[in-house]
């Protein structure tokens, strides 16, 4: 199911795609900010984005999907739900109470996980819970997000010997805006310089 351009101005009517100044959780200072969090209230937007996402995960082999606390729960959790998965998710830090999981759900050695998130930076978030998940025995075979900000998050992904795509690109997402005359000329180019200009240091 390819995403459709209506569903990205939806996406930017609902305020999902703003644009201002914004610290991310890299503390990269953005002009854009992708927040997906708003979408989870809006049936016509998440079901769209639930179905997209699960038929490119059709195409692999897994056993359970994984969310990472708190964007990343809901997403993994329909996507699960829709492919008739198991799900896991991954904290920001372990409970300090109870059994100090880092992981929950019944994760087993040599499970084979596929890890979900809605939107990559600089990837930092996501090898945290690629080591977790590693850490209590899972085979994380692959990682998928909705939105790549093409900043060299999915490099960082891959250079870890793991599959990584997105449904959606930056770059997709402002070509459509700009199309269809939600933004001007002068806002593209800012955003599409920054995308240059602000990337992960890639390794030789």
């Amino acid at each position: 199911m390819a995403i459709s351009e209506e569903l990205v101005l939806d996406l930017y009517r609902v305020g999902a795609i703003k644009f201002g100044k914004f610290r991310l959780t890299s503390g990269i200072e953005s002009p854009i900010y992708v927040d997906l969090r708003i979408t989870i209230t809006y049936p016509s937007i998440y079901r769209q984005l639930v179905k997209a996402m699960s038929e490119l995960l059709s195409n692999y082999e897994f056993d359970v999907v994984a969310g990472i606390e708190t964007a990343g729960i809901p997403w993994a959790s329909m996507i699960a739900y829709e492919l008739g998965k198991g799900l896991v998710y991954v904290r920001k830090e372990a409970k300090g109470h109870g059994t100090a999981r880092l992981i929950e759900g019944d994760l087993r050695k040599g499970t084979r996980v596929f890890l979900i998130d809605d939107v990559i930076t600089t990837g930092g978030s996501i090898i945290r819970a690629i080591n977790a998940l590693r850490e209590q025995g899972g085979d994380v075979v692959g990682v998928a997000v909705f939105v790549d900000r093409e900043q060299g998050g999915i490099d960082v992904i891959r250079r870890e010997g793991i599959n990584a795509t997105a449904l959606m690109k930056l770059s997709f997402i402002m070509n459509i805006l700009l199309s269809r005359g939600v933004v001007d000329r002068a806002l593209y180019d800012e955003v599409m310089r920054y995308l240059v200009s602000v990337r992960v240091p890639q390794n030789d």
